[in-house]
């Protein structure tokens, strides 16, 4: 039963470094400042990103066991329940699963949200999906690629299924000044091409460096720089190494300021396998920053487009075609700086968080 006061639960296994952990602190901050009552439940541990929550979430740690916890349905249904809360939305596959299972026969108003098209589920997780949307009052999808997958590749009925794009705080990514990375990365007026995110094997990181390898043969004075680490890096030392790579690409680790960085860049690069609505393309197009991403999932959805103008290009998942989107963007000046304005001015309008809140919050507040 919702409570008098407006009051939300967000679950997930754990605020780990990543994109939907990254929005989701984001999302709870912002409900804070509309004046609901807000608690995280982390599953299994708090994760770094915790930090980041305000100081007025309420955040609870179950200390989930690996694998089936059977005495975790119990744990988590009595803590909802005593919060009492509006709606409770969960994050991700083990949170959807664990917060639906732990709330059967309840009345509290269960939303989950899909980060990605989970090709990876297994035909018994599909089955517990279909099963428990009868307990599902909405399926977020984060892109119209997610969405799909949900309704036509796991029977999600259509009615239970809306999408809702991540945003991000535009205004400080638009406020970010490139001008010393700049002069400190490319000190010859070198072409910056870089990317942002996890070292993981679903941004494909070697594929960003055959990308760089095809350009040495196009281009003449560029750098690419990696922003980020992760459990790859080892691997793309490896490959920088041997592709003979270390006069064009340079990795510049783990930062804070990313809207710095993105102003820097002359045209970023996804070369993921496997998005969902990737925040880091949002980004850069709120920094006036040209996007060239790979199709997968729903990257499509995250590039500013209208009419015949749009903030960046998609391409196959193949270097060749990385490197050939960039050539012509960098040839054409005139194209690029088109891109830049219009991308900066379409993110602003659209790719803003509180358009994403706004729709949170009227799917939690209605009956």
């Amino acid at each position: 039963m919702a409570s008098e006061s407006k009051t939300i639960v967000f679950c997930i296994e754990a605020l780990t470094v990543g994109g939907a952990e990254q929005m989701l602190v984001a999302m709870a901050n912002q409900f804070v400042l509309r004046n609901w009552q807000v608690h995280m439940i982390c599953l299994t541990k708090e994760g770094e990103l915790a930090s980041q929550l305000s100081e007025e979430v309420k955040l609870h740690v179950l200390n989930k066991r690996p694998g089936v916890d059977l005495r975790l349905p119990r744990r988590l249904r009595a803590l909802i329940k005593g919060i009492r809360p509006t709606a409770v939305n969960s994050h991700l596959w083990t949170a959807n699963l664990w917060t639906r299972v732990s709330l059967l026969g309840s009345r509290v108003p269960v939303i989950i949200t899909e980060h990605s098209r989970d090709t990876w589920k297994a035909k018994h997780y599909r089955i517990l999906d279909r099963l428990l949307a009868s307990n599902t009052k909405k399926l977020v999808a984060v892109s119209n690629d997610t969405a799909d997958f949900y309704k036509e590749s796991i029977g999600i009925p259509p009615a239970k299924v809306c999408v809702i794009n991540n945003g991000v705080d535009t205004k400080r990514y638009a406020a970010g000044d490139g001008a010393a990375l700049k002069a400190e990365w490319a000190p010859k007026g070198e072409l910056l091409i870089g990317t942002v995110g996890r070292m993981v094997s679903a941004k494909n990181h070697i594929r960003l460096l055959d990308m760089a390898h095809a350009l040495k043969d196009r281009l003449s004075e560029f750098k690419v720089v990696l922003v980020g680490d992760g459990e790859l890096r080892s691997e793309v030392e490896h490959a920088i190494d041997e592709k003979k790579l270390h006069d064009c690409v340079m990795l510049a680790g783990a930062r804070s300021d990313i809207p710095d960085v993105l102003a820097a860049l002359d045209v970023f690069v996804l070369s993921s396998d496997r998005e969902g609505h990737p925040l880091t393309a949002l980004e850069a197009q709120a920094a006036g920053t040209p996007v060239v991403l790979t199709n997968a999932g729903g990257s499509a959805d995250a590039i500013a487009v209208e009419g015949n103008q749009s903030g960046g290009v998609l391409v196959e998942k193949d270097h060749q075609a990385l490197a050939d989107a960039v050539a012509e963007l960098v040839a054409d000046n005139d194209r690029l700086k088109r891109m830049s304005v219009f991308g900066q001015s379409h993110a602003l309008a659209n790719f803003d968080m509180q358009h994403m809140v706004d729709r949170y919050e009227a799917l939690f507040a209605s009956d």
